[in-house]
């Protein structure tokens, strides 16, 4: 009898300890423990492709031309990072590396465009451009003593905004704030609140939510103006870097 008890005793003991230090570890950070999994530096992109595509098409100036012309599958992105420290603060700003990228991106849309809008409109004008035994980028170069590359560069629009403008539209910092799943984030006098969640290497935000975050703030906010307006349609999904 004193060895089955001892043997019970041993096994309330050995259960007692794996709950407290497994099981109860797990409990813990489950329904006690803040979860910060948000934390570190995050990346996300702007499709830029119709943007790049409006201009071009207001460019031909030709409606009835512009409307047919088919532009080629180049992805045009710009990369946003966001960094969330352990001490509240948050950083997003454009990648500028990704905008050189993005600008020849943006370039080799726009000559698929050109070259699919001239080849229409030779087509329109009732010209067998196949008589003349040369493409449409020979006969760019011949009409106009530059390749359409480089007559683009020139002549052409824009295409994307400037570096400069990227800046004013997406850099923000500030400081920021979590309570459950809402995320309260504060800069230059603004905020805004929305719901987050955080999936394998993916930090989504789902959609503006109320706040309720009280006067505890770590920056003062503006009443007259309190909406910090974020440049995405939700969800929006961030990448772990």
């Amino acid at each position: 009898m004193k060895k089955k008890n001892r043997f019970l005793t041993f096994m309330v003991i050995f259960l007692l300890l794996v709950i407290l230090t497994g099981g109860g570890l797990l409990a813990y950070k489950y329904y006690f423990a803040s979860d910060t999994s948000y934390l570190g530096s995050w990346s996300r992109e702007i499709d830029m492709r119709g943007y790049v595509i409006e201009d071009m098409n207001a460019w031909f100036a030709d409606p009835t031309t512009a409307a047919n012309v088919e532009f080629d599958d180049t992805k045009v992105t710009i990369k946003v990072t966001l960094a969330l420290t352990s001490e509240g603060k948050f950083t997003e700003k454009i990648d500028e590396s990704s905008f050189e990228e993005a600008k020849a991106s943006a370039s080799a849309l726009a000559l698929s465009g050109l070259i699919s809008f001239l080849d229409k409109r030779l087509e329109n004008a009732g010209i067998d451009k196949d008589s003349a035994d040369k493409s449409i980028e020979e006969l760019i170069e011949e009409a106009l003593g530059m390749s359409a590359s480089d007559y683009l560069a020139e002549k052409g629009p824009a295409l994307l905004p400037t570096l400069d403008a990227l800046k004013d539209m997406y850099n923000i910092s500030g400081t920021y704030e979590v309570k459950g799943n809402a995320m309260r984030r504060i800069s230059g006098g603004k905020s805004v609140c929305e719901t987050f969640f955080v999936k394998d290497d993916y930090l989504i935000f789902t959609s503006p939510c109320e706040d309720n975050f009280g006067a505890t703030l770590s920056a003062p906010i503006d009443n007259s103006d309190t909406v910090l307006k974020m440049l995405y349609d939700y969800p929006v999904a961030y990448n772990k870097q």
